[in-house]
């Protein structure tokens, strides 16, 4: 029994590249500035993503964590793909920061409510670090 789960073992082990004297190594980090979460959320403060909203939601954001220089910027254009009433990809909105320090950080941009509310259909979020498109969002405007 015991030679039948190194057999096992071995086969496993063979197969994902990895010798018996080898360890996985850890997953390598982008060196330099870079996204580490971003996501769509209903709140500022949350990490949670959420990809549907209803038409008289107050606000989308989008919430990141960043590995950034100092003098570093970080922009968000928030485009309407595709909704009723609109011309496809039409920009809604656009938000910038830029850090005084290099660090890691945490930060949110805002797109408020249309008047009229949010119109129906597919909405992206294309975040840019220094004008170099690095992340596109994704959400939806649905009733509810």
């Amino acid at each position: 029994m015991k030679r039948m789960a190194l057999v096992v073992l071995t086969v496993t082990l063979w197969a994902s590249g990895i010798s018996g004297s080898e360890e996985a190594s850890p997953q390598s980090t982008p060196a330099g500035p870079h996204f580490k979460i971003a996501v769509i959320t209903n709140d500022k403060s949350s990490q949670d993503a959420k990809s549907v909203f209803a038409p008289d939601a107050p606000k989308v954001f989008a919430v990141y964590r960043v590995v950034a220089g100092s003098g570093m910027k970080v922009k968000a254009v928030w485009f309407a793909e595709k909704v009723v009433g609109l011309e496809a990809k039409s920009k809604i909105a656009e938000n910038e920061t830029t850090f005084s320090a290099k660090g890691e950080f945490i930060g949110a941009f805002a797109c408020t409510k249309p008047p009229q509310g949010w119109w129906l259909g597919s909405y992206v979020v294309n975040l840019y670090m220094d004008g170099v498109l690095k992340k596109t969002l994704g959400f939806r405007v649905e009733k509810q």
